[in-house]
């Protein structure tokens, strides 16, 4: 009878064979005879439609929850990464999709999926998947992803390909996936290049995944690299640094951090060099010096989604963390490097703006200034309230840059005060004033 089961499991996934099709299929007969087996029994049609619960939702079975898959990363937690408490333990790749084509050719779009990472005291058995309820706390919960019958389900399914982060053994249930282009071994470096495909899910997509992160990769950033006392460019690809001298020498090159990392640079040791940092998944990794090397401070600070960045926001020399959340537009800041709370937090902008710390008056203290996209537009402030609280007011404004370009701030011209700069298709353009106009100086 279990072979009839998992015979007709078939008729509505998974026609071809493939490893995911067959371990899907033996899953939904095993979950059919144990869950619903008088019902699939007593009435025709297929043992997903048998078991077809949702995630324990009132879904109707033909609903996106109930498909088989797990919902995208940015769509539950706004950004297209392994959240907290997540780790990737596997990828596939689909064929045919275009989304990743180039000049040489077809391209795959390749998916990894970020399971539990913490089985607590549920033991995996032989098949190195633990039911997750054994978390503590217990984070995420088996359901359709934000209780949304629209999207598909989320912390459900036990299944692992395998690929990534082996030393790992025993992981729980997909909580989410993630969607690139770019190789997951390139993307993550525990991750093997063992491949697998399936391509059903070619045109698995979402808006949020096709509204790319622009502060995640070829990301420009500024800062004084070698304590000449003035900033100078630098860009984030890949997991490599590429950082700009004032001298003029060879530019500093070097690789720390991952792909899909969020760079950060200030002074983590108040010696008056800027140097490196990234944050992944809530966790900021930093170096006190630019090269490569093991993170010489480690600590978790924020949400994935986040946009990390940071500043000396209490007039020590020493730069810690900030965060602003796009999706409500509320910046946290922190005094210290380490885990904590935020010691200043406010609300100031619109959601989706982008932050730009920096001392735009030269007292010596960095603030935290926004930039509007939609109008190419800085807005500034000057200081932070000092009852621990800060002022969401900017105290003036104006327009600079264009469409599609990226803000930065700093002090070109070594006058202790910064200023603004944008970047655009891999040119710098730097003002040496607070103020709209022309660029006073132009790196490519």
């Amino acid at each position: 009878m279990s072979r009839t089961i998992v015979r007709r499991a078939t008729e509505l996934l998974d026609r071809d064979v493939s490893r995911r099709g067959f371990l899907r299929r033996l899953t939904f007969g095993a979950t059919a005879l144990s869950v619903a087996p008088l019902t699939y029994l007593l009435r025709p049609g297929t043992a997903y439609a048998a078991i077809c619960s949702c995630s324990g939702s009132s879904c109707d079975c033909s609903a996106m929850c109930c498909d088989g898959y797990t919902e995208f990363c940015c769509s539950i937690f706004g950004d297209n990464v392994c959240p907290t408490g997540t780790i990737p333990a596997g990828w596939w790749k689909a064929d045919g999709s275009g989304v990743c084509d180039n000049t040489s050719g077809p391209q795959p779009r390749y998916y990894l999926d970020c399971n539990i990472s913490d089985c607590g005291g549920c033991g995996c058995g032989s098949n190195g998947i633990c039911s997750g309820s054994c978390q503590d706390p217990h984070t995420y919960t088996c359901g359709c992803a934000n209780g949304d019958c629209g999207l598909r389900k989320s912390s459900c399914t036990g299944f692992r390909y395998g690929q990534c982060n082996q030393d790992v053994a025993c992981v729980g249930p997909i909580v989410c996936r993630v969607v690139t282009c770019t190789p997951p071994w390139v993307w993550d470096d525990s991750c093997t290049t063992s491949s697998a495909t399936d391509n059903n899910t070619r045109f698995h997509d979402a808006a949020c995944l096709n509204d790319p992160d622009p502060l995640i990769d070829g990301v420009p950033l500024v800062g004084d690299w070698t304590g000449s006392g003035q900033d100078m460019p630098g860009v984030f690809v890949n997991g490599v640094w590429h950082l700009r001298r004032a001298d003029g020498g060879p530019n500093i090159v070097f690789g720390f951090g991952n792909a899909g990392d969020r760079p950060v640079v200030g002074d983590w040791n108040g010696d008056g060099v800027d140097t490196v940092g990234v944050v992944r998944n809530g966790v900021w990794y930093m170096r006190n010096s630019n090269d490569i090397g093991p993170a010489d401070i480690v600590f978790g600070y924020g949400n994935p989604g986040d946009v990390p960045f940071a500043g000396d926001w209490t007039g020590n020399g020493i730069d810690t963390p900030g965060l602003y959340r796009r999706s409500d537009g509320r910046v946290y800041l922190r005094n210290s490097n380490s885990t904590g709370v935020a010691d200043i937090d406010f609300f100031f902008g619109v959601p989706f703006d982008l932050p730009v710390p920096g001392d735009f008056n030269g007292d010596g203290r960095d603030t935290v200034s926004l930039y509007r996209p939609s109008e190419q537009r800085f807005y500034i402030i000057n200081e932070l309230g000092s009852d621990g609280g800060g002022l969401g007011t900017a105290q003036y404004s104006f327009q600079y840059g264009a469409p599609g370009d990226l803000p930065l701030a700093g002090d070109y011209d070594g006058n202790e005060v910064d200023s603004p700069g944008i970047y655009r298709s891999g040119t710098f353009y730097l003002r040496n004033s607070n103020s709209g106009g022309v660029a006073d100086v132009v790196y490519q």
